[in-house]
């Protein structure tokens, strides 16, 4: 049975490449969350930072950036020659590229803030460009759905995101209760963030949580999780080499909780398994939007906002209740025994008991 990372065969993938692809990308994506959680931890120890910090943090972000436009137009343009594409898909896909790095590197200066769209554009960014990088390697990021089962595609992803949803709601709230455990006995030698995550963040609004929700899946999910575990397992490092990087990466992202940010690990752990078992990136962003738009949710916000919230979660919930249900009527017969995936699940076991009760 084929590995779900293991490349193309038609690709020759070098070890040490996609190594250093998997560690520029991952200090790409991580550098500029570093150190605003760093400099957050510090302020916890009573840390004075120099005055030029904020310049400095600004001068990471935009040289963020740069290197992400002309990565991102290079692999693109690689990609794209006329012996591949047709013509029109050639310019069509260099002028997305174009468009996509240029909002993104523009979205860098604080200066010249986008709004809420600044999040979203840096986020499609380095999603893009791992999307890209994994490509050049023959690794492709998200498996395609099963052109003679389709239903087996949208129960194994719905199934898939309630799996990646309750190793996000395990590692969270362990981090939430240290949290809590430590401002009850208020240990000096361990402080912990006061407020909640999303005044820790700076989400102030749920126009905000939106936008920041674009970023944090592109970077946790897409790249932290996915294309790391991917390029490693192409370079053959060995798991726990993969499990340690992805673990300490996304500790370090959280180091804002305090000492709790341990507890984090637990979050990391838990997705990456399910894409290295799986190879399926989308349930590992399903899962994680729908935690943080819950942990929203659940925020002291005025009702307007958990409204904005409420709304297109339910939107969106409905029309993938509704696409799984459609592709289980289309089904010509039932998914079950060994060829099912994943075996013995809920999903599986209600899909099988709705076709037999249809047959009657």
């Amino acid at each position: 049975m084929t590995h779900p990372l293991t490349p193309a065969p038609l690709h020759i993938t070098a070890p040490h490449g996609a190594l250093l692809h998997a560690a520029a990308l991952l200090f790409l994506a991580s550098i500029t969350f570093l150190v605003n959680a760093g400099l957050q931890l510090g302020a916890l120890y009573d840390v004075r930072w120099p005055q030029q910090t904020p310049h400095y943090t600004a001068l990471i972000r935009i040289g963020v950036g740069v290197v992400v436009f002309f990565w991102l137009l290079w692999t693109v343009i690689a990609r794209t020659t006329l012996d591949r594409v047709s013509p029109r898909q050639r310019i069509l896909q260099r002028c997305a590229a174009l468009g996509c790095s240029s909002a993104s590197l523009f979205a860098a200066d604080p200066d010249r803030p986008l709004g809420h769209f600044g999040p979203l554009a840096t986020g499609l960014g380095f999603a893009w460009l791992a999307w890209e990088v994994c490509r050049s390697h023959g690794i492709t990021l998200e498996k395609a759905p099963c052109e003679k089962y389709p239903q087996r595609w949208c129960v194994q992803t719905c199934d898939l995101a309630g799996r990646a949803f309750g190793a996000c709601a395990a590692g969270g709230c362990l981090a939430y209760l240290g949290v809590q455990a430590l401002l009850l006995l208020d240990v000096a030698a361990l402080p912990v963030m006061a407020g909640n995550q999303l005044d820790t963040v700076g989400v102030t609004s749920p126009l905000d949580s939106m936008a920041q929700l674009g970023v944090v899946v592109a970077v946790e999910d897409v790249v932290i999780v996915a294309a790391t575990a991917a390029l490693m397992t192409a370079a053959g490092r060995p798991a726990w080499q993969i499990y340690t990087t992805v673990c300490a990466v996304e500790v370090a992202l959280h180091a804002y909780f305090g000492a709790p940010a341990v507890a984090m690990a637990l979050f990391a752990a838990g997705r990456l398994r399910l894409y290295l078992r799986s190879g399926r990136v989308l349930p590992l962003v399903i899962g994680h939007a729908s935690f943080d738009l819950l942990g929203a949710f659940l925020m002291p916000l005025p009702p307007t906002h958990h409204l904005l919230i409420a709304v297109p979660v339910g939107i969106v919930a409905s029309v993938i209740a509704e696409r799984v249900r459609r592709a289980a009527a289309r089904s010509p017969e039932p998914v079950t025994g060994a060829a099912a995936w994943p075996p013995a699940s809920v999903l599986d076991t209600a899909y099988s008991a709705l076709l037999q009760r249809t047959r009657r």
